[in-house]
């Protein structure tokens, strides 16, 4: 799981998460990966507009976001 979670990360690629929240509530979520340390990430949320920092042990499933845009640079 954690390499693509890399791969996410260094192109700069957003993912759809599927996450079990510490209080056992589900929630479906388009994060773009900033940084992963051990069991942790911190993520920009797209669906919040918010950082947020996701347990990777939480993420029930992932799959890459085709929806979303690619940004020229």
């Amino acid at each position: 799981m954690k390499s693509i979670l890399y791969k996410a990360m260094n192109e700069r690629k957003p993912l759809e998460i599927i996450y079990l929240s510490k209080r056992n509530v589900f929630s479906q979520r388009k994060i773009l990966v900033i940084e992963i340390k051990g069991s942790s990430m911190l993520a920009y949320c797209l669906t919040r507009k918010q950082m947020r920092i996701f347990h990777i042990n939480q993420i029930l499933s992932f799959s890459p976001n085709e929806n979303h845009r690619k940004r020229i640079s």
